[in-house]
């Protein structure tokens, strides 16, 4: 079943890693997961990364500095 977008913070921000498939979450969304796993130390993984441009998928990267992983 899939997850919403809140449903994806309610657990980054517990802690919890989660993989996010990145054609199904704007990058406002992905920007938004990435300062919330920055702050509980949760890892994501954004799949399909090279759906967004390079300059988002870099002010993604630098909200979560080493919690954020791009599959490219």
């Amino acid at each position: 079943m899939p997850k919403t977008t809140t449903d994806l913070k309610d657990i980054v921000r517990l802690g919890g890693g989660v993989s996010i498939d990145a054609t199904t979450k704007t990058t406002t969304d992905l920007k938004d997961i990435a300062r919330l796993a920055n702050t509980s130390g949760a890892t994501i993984v954004i799949r399909n990364a090279d759906t967004k441009t390079t300059t988002d998928l870099k002010d993604i990267a630098r909200l979560a500095p080493g919690k954020v992983i791009l599959e490219i």
